[in-house]
């Protein structure tokens, strides 16, 4: 069961989302020079905002906004480590306040889900191999669809009144 007054650690999951990204860098096999991390400055600066919700096993859902982009992290605070990640949407084409972001757990905690404008655009699993995302190309992009969803989401589906 998740911790609801866990607190995350900024600088350590900034840390690690760096390290994340030095390490696709090199796995994509580019010419792309890669900082040392001691040269890495940590900052609020980073962020233009970021959402966490606490999940099992000091694992956190967190969703960053930067400069140009929007992506939602799953996080495991005891490894330091990123373990999932999905693009979400490029500033370029859309403009996101933090006040039309949520980030659901399934009822078992074993997925976090985010969803913009009510609507759901990525799953990641904790204990599966859950990984769906449907970045937002423009605000009336359609989430996800109800029937895409992983097991025990439902909970959030509105009910209707007769």
């Amino acid at each position: 069961m998740a911790d609801e007054n866990a607190e995350l650690n900024y600088e350590d999951f900034v840390r690690a989302r760096k390290l994340h990204w030095m390490q696709e860098a090199k796995n994509a096999g580019n010419d792309v020079e890669v900082p040392e991390l001691p040269g890495i400055p940590f900052g609020n600066a980073d962020s233009n905002f970021m959402l966490y919700s606490p999940g099992p096993n000091g694992v956190f859902a967190v969703f960053e906004d930067g400069a140009e982009t929007g992506w939602f992290y799953l996080y495991d605070a005891t490894a330091r480590k990123i373990v999932k990640c999905a693009h979400i949407y490029n500033r370029a084409n859309v403009a996101v306040e933090e006040d039309v972001i949520d980030i659901g757990w399934a009822a078992d905690d074993s997925a976090c889900g985010l969803a913009l404008w009510g609507e759901f655009r990525a799953f990641l699993g904790v204990s599966s191999d859950v990984y769906i995302e449907k970045p937002v190309g423009s605000p009336e992009d359609a989430g996800i669809p109800p029937a895409k969803w992983p097991a025990g989401f439902q909970h959030y589906l509105e009910k209707k009144i007769e």
